[in-house]
């Protein structure tokens, strides 16, 4: 059985593009506000492996419904069952015919076997216009249902309610600026009704969304939780130099290592999350702070009050330290007391993170971070990150800018302090990679 087909028309600048957008999760698709952004018809799919759970059709907006009407009331009072037929007729005779190209553009994928997603923006005023449009789909004899897009913030929905009852089979609200996991399956519900024959596909369409975002979450969880590890077990190492310049080279390569291991998991969620085009950006969120500042460590570390409490309840896990400078002049806590001595681990003892350790006469190494706050400040910066995207429509070309307050970084005691330990074991390259994803994806 062929995949379900959907056509998506209306009137241009309405968001049709904006919902096969969202509904595909493709950031791909060319949208504008200029009108005529599209202009043939295209076909966008959403895959499971490979397989098609359905298609959708962009098509370019009417742009002669007065002229495609009068054409069809030519014929005269024309029985239900011929007013199909008339419609194949207008295609057949105006294929060539650039004055009727968008019409027939979005008809043709009609006349095929597509059902009708008829989008209009009830944030403007209904107006005659609209009626030609509508009397156009109903002479196809398609599948149909209207969808309610919002541009802007005014709201017409009780009109249009009245007037598209009267046209189409269903009528959904959707606003793909504003996606949500449930939003998507709640206008896949509606659209599993437009034609029975493909009711139980667009089921097998909704159980797989919601299996496909359990499957980002695990993915996302578990590049965080790898990338955490690799930030805090690093070391690296080169020959032996007495001299301060190879030092400070080597110091510099350890700093700027981690920071590309951060900026790698970045850039993988974005692949995860299936954005191509996203801009982030960075020098206007909290993010634009560099790891390895005072400034991210107020942001995303934990308080001197709440690391002291973990590390004191935590016994003998951490060590480590509280406060975190910049690179170059960065020190930390370093000493690493059991029990009740944990709290005073957490508080005093000094150590610089890129300290050269040399090894014998022939080796230096710098690593791994020994700091307490630092997995904290790391996994904190990660999960603004993909939260932030998740929440994200891939029909949205805004810049986006990401904000804390859109995210929650409150992580309990509990939590708190088995990350802690775990952070303790990653210096040690030890620790269960699995406890620590399954914590992480509680947070997302």
């Amino acid at each position: 059985m062929s995949h379900p087909k959907f056509v998506v028309i209306g009137h241009p600048n309405k968001g049709k593009s904006t919902i096969v957008s969202a509904l595909t999760l493709n950031d791909t698709i060319a949208i504008s506000d200029t009108p005529g952004t599209t202009k043939e018809a295209r076909e966008f799919y959403l895959k499971a492996d490979g397989k098609i759970l359905y298609e959708l059709i962009d098509t370019p907006g009417f742009q002669r419904p007065k002229k495609l009407l009068e054409y069809l009331k030519s014929f005269g009072d024309v029985g239900a069952l011929e007013r199909p037929k008339l419609i194949e007729k207008f295609v057949q005779e105006h294929s060539n015919n650039p004055r009727f190209h968008d019409e027939v553009e979005l008809l043709k994928p009609i006349i095929e076997g597509a059902a009708i997603l008829y989008i209009v923006d009830a944030s403007k005023p209904y107006s005659s216009e609209y009626e030609r449009q509508m009397e156009i789909l109903r002479y196809t004899g398609a599948p149909s249902m209207a969808i309610l897009n919002y541009i802007d913030d005014t709201d017409y929905t009780k009109d249009w309610d009245i007037v598209l009852g009267q046209y189409f089979r269903l009528t959904k609200r959707f606003n793909p600026m504003q996606y949500s996991v449930k939003e998507h399956k709640s206008l896949l519900s509606a659209m599993s009704h437009i034609n029975p024959l493909w009711e139980e596909q667009m089921h097998e369409s909704m159980e797989y969304l919601e299996l496909f975002y359990k499957r980002l979450l695990d993915q996302i969880s578990a590049e965080i939780a790898n990338s955490v590890k690799s930030a805090i077990s690093l070391k690296i190492s080169s020959a032996y130099s007495s001299s301060v310049a190879s030092q400070e080279r080597l110091q510099k390569r350890f700093i700027d290592k981690i920071e590309s291991i951060e900026k790698s998991m970045q850039e993988k969620i974005k692949k995860i999350l299936r954005f191509k085009n996203l801009d982030i950006d960075i020098q206007d969120s909290p993010l634009k702070y560099e790891l390895f500042s005072t400034k991210s460590q107020e942001i995303f570390g934990l308080k001197r009050e709440k690391l002291i409490k973990i590390s004191a309840i935590s016994g003998a896990l951490i060590g480590g330290g509280v406060d975190l400078a910049l690179a170059g002049h960065t020190f930390f806590l370093g000493a690493i007391l059991g029990g009740a001595a944990g709290a005073v681990g957490a508080m005093y003892g000094f150590d610089e993170i890129a300290k050269i350790n040399f090894i014998g006469s022939s080796k230096m190494e710098v690593g791994p971070i020994k700091d307490a706050n630092f997995g904290f400040i790391f996994l904190n910066r990660a999960l603004i990150y993909a939260k932030d995207l998740l929440n994200k429509s891939h029909a949205n070309r805004k810049k986006e800018i990401i904000n804390l307050k859109d995210a929650n970084l409150e992580i309990k005691d509990g939590d708190l302090r088995k990350l802690a330990i775990l952070h303790k074991k990653f210096q040690d390259e030890k620790g269960d990679i699995a406890e620590y994803e399954e914590i992480v994806r509680k947070y997302l």
